[in-house]
């Protein structure tokens, strides 16, 4: 999950919107870096999704959700403190946009995401994903206003076609039966929140340093999942302490909350937001390398056709003219 939408550097004031014309030239060495950076920080987005239909039944989904993200706050607090400080004016004068981003992101976008995984498949929700750049376009003509020309319109609606072709597995009579698999309808939903996530960013004005801006959006995601945590607790069936339970709860504690956040915000500030936003399409490939022969899990010819149909759609959607 991302922290912040593809054509928005970190490290620039939050807010700040930016094109790869105005990213800093990196280094060959550096660069290189940055390329291993995008391909550890997607191998883990990727896991993800693994770890997630992995763990499902032996810990709870909004129990992994809370870990993974006040695990994240309690992690990077320490590094965030002064920048936090720093930034208490800010914070306070926007409040309620840091509060939607921290409930839209960590919460809807990604907390939701390991409900959705106790029905469906890994490789899915990585398939899912790729669309999320098509979705900030959508989302931000709808709520920011931003001019949308014929080109992206088509984008839109070929990436929402293969989106609604992997939902429907390749039998679009699913769709009209309404007997799809509901983890997948729950997909899109948190993809409509990641992209929502992008959205709120961008009404931010500038100033923030990126470690605050994080840690106050794992903060909010991990309260946000506080009512349906106590529930999960209370039914009694929370988590069942085996070595799977360990092992997911340590992982997103510390890899997809922190680890991929910082590698990519830290490789999109070397390479600029276009060349990172095509490791994207690696979500997907990661997710099924280790989800067949960990999971069982097999990749379809709808997996397939509708991943191509969503890159045609969100490569067009990207055209500016």
């Amino acid at each position: 999950m991302l922290l912040c939408p593809d054509d928005w550097y970190p490290n620039h004031p939050a807010g700040t919107p930016v094109t790869d014309s105005a990213a800093p030239a990196a280094p060959k060495g550096r660069e290189g870096i940055a390329h291993v950076m995008m391909l550890v920080a997607v191998l883990i987005f990727g896991l993800n999704y693994v770890v997630g239909r992995w763990v499902a039944g032996d810990v709870q989904p909004y129990v992994l959700g809370f870990v993974r993200w006040m695990a994240g706050a309690l992690i990077l607090l320490p590094f965030a403190y002064a920048h936090l400080k720093g930034d208490a004016d800010r914070i306070r004068a926007n409040w309620k946009l840091l509060c939607l981003a921290g409930f839209l992101m960590p919460f809807m976008g990604a907390g939701v995401t390991y409900v959705a995984l106790t029905y469906t498949e890994a490789i899915n929700g990585g398939v899912i994903q790729t669309s999320m750049p098509v979705m900030i376009v959508l989302l931000s003509w709808m709520f920011l206003g931003e001019k949308t020309r014929g080109i992206q319109w088509l984008g839109i609606a070929v990436a929402i076609a293969g989106v609604l072709y992997i939902v429907a597995r390749g039998n679009p009579a699913t769709l009209v039966d309404l007997s799809f698999n509901i983890g997948d309808a729950i997909l899109i939903v948190c993809n409509l929140g990641l992209a929502g996530y992008g959205v709120a960013v961008k009404r931010l004005p500038g100033g923030f340093h990126p470690l605050s801006l994080i840690t106050i959006i794992c903060a909010v995601g991990a309260i946000c999942h506080i009512p349906f945590f106590i529930y999960e607790l209370m039914s009694g069936i929370a988590v069942i302490w085996t070595a799977k339970a360990w092992i997911s709860l340590a992982f997103v504690a510390i890899f997809p909350s922190v680890c991929a956040i910082l590698l990519w915000n830290s490789a999109i500030a070397r390479i600029g937001p276009s060349r990172a936003g095509f490791y994207m399409y690696l979500t997907p490939v990661y997710a099924a390398i280790f989800a067949i022969p960990l999971l069982g899990e097999t990749i379809g010819i709808f997996h397939i056709v509708g991943a191509v149909i969503i890159i045609i759609g969100v490569t067009l959607s990207s055209r500016k003219g």
